[in-house]
């Protein structure tokens, strides 16, 4: 359909009923439009250019955000013609809005200049929602560019889009919410990236340089808090997004995120090498790409999983963020999830096993009290079961349930998790094994392919342990020794 100054407002909200929570909340003037009889009288003679005069709204910026809603619910195509009614200026529908943007982020890609590229996304897109932002990076990836590539982008087209994006502040939220969680995190990030920038600043010389080694090994271990708000956002937003259709950002924002981890790596070890000069680089770095990383969470991530989130994906965001925990915060208690969710509630029967019979909940216990992080991915590649032991290796929540498990890894080792898959699918290997070390500790991880009895394949079992304590043994203990 075609937007104009001259759209009726009560045949807008008639075919959109969504529209009426639009209009009231942009301007107080609109609360009449709540009357049913407000509606069909007024509401069938004012256009929107009346509405405009009558909100104090800006015309073309109504029009532009009344498309915007349109097509986000419903997909519609929605020509808009300028309010100056110049043939030559017609603006178009919200699918050719990111096909523009999409055009101008491939530009930066192949060479152009932001000031090349600023005058004209001003003058042709004017106010960028977040959630356009989400369906250009979608494109970017459908027609086949990496997140890689998306990735290399990002700094430039969120220099791009800061000025655009403003307007999609998120409105003060309660604390307790799991937004507000994150904001408040981001408070203390920024407060301690600025105070490890401070404290690499007088540290130009060797001397200086030991002399301040300490703090700055300090500052960094204090921020190093930040990587439990990764894994919120890893584990609990970003299989959401997914289940709306925003598969590319998360994996965008998950190739920042271990950009960031690997310059804690890196800062560590040239700080035991005592490498002045790399040290202050890659700390410098550091503080930056978590700077930058809080610009793009408030100014993008945020408004964009606002405004598509339902109460129902903000419960399961708070009930799975417990399990995670915090960084530095301890969230308030204003805001509460959505009442009605579905408890689960152990089943009384028993589960016939090879060998005796064990009820559901103890056979949950059981694998609770395993030293062992079990995950099982059933046969479609879909996560199925994780196990809450007290002390995880990995970090889990409730929202990777049902999740692909290629959407669980970071994508720099997808290849390798489905390479495995494969494989045992295929009947061509049974396990899969890896270690490493994490800050001292060092990890063991397995992969299992489960096969029934006739070899099927019902999916693959991962157990990561923590064998720090176990290589360390030596010598016999035969006798109980509980101090």
């Amino acid at each position: 359909m075609e937007l104009s100054k001259k759209t009726k407002i009560g045949g807008l909200i008639k075919e959109y009923p969504f529209l009426l929570d639009y209009f009231v909340d942009k301007s107080p003037k609109f609360s009449k439009l709540k009357n049913p009889i407000m509606r069909k009288t007024i509401g069938s003679i004012a256009t929107l250019e009346q509405a405009s005069g009558m909100g104090n709204v800006d015309l073309g910026e109504l029009l532009l955000e009344v498309a915007t809603q349109i097509y986000h619910h419903t997909s519609d195509d929605i020509t808009i013609i300028n309010p100056n009614e110049s043939p030559q200026v017609a603006s178009s529908s919200g699918e050719d809005r990111v096909e523009v943007l999409k055009n101008i982020v491939m530009r930066l890609h192949n060479g152009a200049s932001i000031d090349e590229v600023r005058k004209e996304f001003l003058t042709l897109l004017h106010n960028v929602s977040p959630a356009e932002i989400g369906q250009m990076e979608q494109k970017l990836v459908a027609e086949g560019i990496p997140e890689t590539e998306i990735k290399k982008l990002c700094d430039l087209h969120v220099e791009l889009f800061e000025n655009s994006v403003a307007q999609s502040a998120l409105p003060e939220l309660p604390a307790g919410h799991p937004l507000h969680s994150f904001q408040e995190e981001n408070k203390v990030a920024d407060e301690k990236g600025k105070a490890l920038l401070e404290a690499i600043k007088g540290a130009k010389d060797p001397l200086e340089f030991f002399a301040a080694k300490s703090g700055i090994i300090a500052e960094i271990e204090s921020l190093a808090e930040i990587i439990r708000h990764y894994e919120r956002k890893e584990n609990q937003l970003f299989p959401i997004m997914e289940n709306h259709g925003l598969t590319a950002p998360p994996q965008v924002m998950w190739e920042l995120h271990d950009d960031i981890r690997a310059l804690f790596k890196k800062a560590r070890t040239e700080l035991a090498q005592d490498d002045l000069n790399s040290t202050l680089d890659t700390v410098h770095n550091l503080a930056v790409a978590i700077c930058d990383m809080i610009h793009k969470e408030e100014n993008i991530l945020f408004p964009m999983v606002f405004e598509i989130f339902s109460d129902e994906d903000w419960a399961q965001v708070y009930e799975g963020e417990i399990e995670i925990g915090y960084a530095w915060i301890t969230p308030g208690t204003d805001w509460k999830p959505v009442e009605g969710a579905a408890i689960q509630t152990p089943q009384l029967g028993e589960i016939s096993l090879d060998r005796g019979e064990l009820e559901p909940h103890v056979i949950n216990a059981i694998l609770k009290s395993l030293p062992v992080d079990l995950s099982f991915v059933n046969a479609n590649n879909k996560v199925a079961y994780f196990s809450q032991t007290e002390e995880r290796v990995f970090p889990r929540s409730a929202g990777i349930i049902g999740r692909d498990v290629s959407k669980c890894h970071p994508p720099k080792s997808v290849y390798m998790v489905e390479n495995i898959l494969k494989a045992f699918k295929a009947g061509e290997r049974d396990v899969a094994e890896f270690w490493l070390e994490l800050s001292g500790v060092f990890i063991h991880i397995r992969y299992y392919a489960v096969r029934d009895k006739d070899g099927t394949y019902l999916g693959c079992l991962e157990a990561s342990q923590d064998v720090t304590g176990i290589r360390a043994l030596t010598g016999e203990q035969r006798l109980l020794n509980w101090e």
